[in-house]
């Protein structure tokens, strides 16, 4: 079962800890995980190792916090702005138009290449990206998918099987191809198809119906 990794808490100035988490995402991007040190952060952005190392211990702990950038994005404003009496289709686009604009911006772009550069020589790093990302995404989509079931909406037995089919009926393989330069972003239009296709196809498979409700009942 996915279990987000704890993850580090945000102390001291936000502001230089954003200034500290996009000059990483720019190191990161070239010179790779390997050729970025603690030291060109701080001559890139100011400040002392002291204060950065109060934000982030480690280079493992600035790709978590781009991570954690890109979960918030995803699910975790979404799920707090969502009160639970949207219309079931109208609750999907939100999550599924905020899932894949999230794993196609820059910051999400930038760790999957980090990974797909680097997990072999670092598994570690790997498991820390998926915990601070994917892992979280899927327990919210759990978590919302329990309340529909519950408020009878859904009828869904393996939740994480169906958060899988959804959200990878969105994401396909475009985060991959545009990490891997052969695809651009996705615009608005592409990004409404993707996303409505997906729920046509979850909703035929999930949506609870009086048919399906009174048979579950026998």
């Amino acid at each position: 079962m996915d279990r987000p990794v704890d993850r580090q808490a945000g102390t001291g100035n936000p502001d230089r800890r954003a200034q500290y988490l996009a000059a990483a995402q720019q190191l990161f991007a070239t010179h790779g995980y390997v050729g970025t040190s603690m030291d060109m952060l701080i001559a890139e952005v100011g400040g002392s190792k002291a204060t950065l190392y109060k934000h982030f211990p480690s280079k493992e702990s600035l790709v978590a916090g781009l991570m954690d950038a890109v979960a918030t994005a995803v699910s975790r404003n979404v799920m707090d702005d969502l009160d639970g009496n949207e219309p079931l289709r109208d609750a999907l686009e939100a999550i599924g138009e905020a899932t894949l604009r999230g794993v196609v911006s820059p910051t999400g772009v930038a760790v999957l290449r980090i990974c797909l550069a680097e997990a072999a020589r670092f598994p570690d790093l790997a498991r820390t990206v998926w915990g601070h990302g994917p892992a979280v995404t899927y327990a919210n989509f759990r978590r919302f998918l329990a309340d529909r079931v519950e408020r009878g909406e859904l009828d869904v037995d393996d939740f994480q099987l169906a958060a899988e089919q959804f959200l990878a009926g969105i994401v396909g393989h475009i985060q991959l191809k545009v990490a891997m330069g052969v695809a651009e972003p996705p615009d608005d239009d592409e990004i409404r198809i993707r996303v409505e296709s997906a729920i046509d196809t979850f909703l035929a498979r999930y949506e609870q119906s009086p048919t399906r409700s009174s048979s579950a009942r026998q």
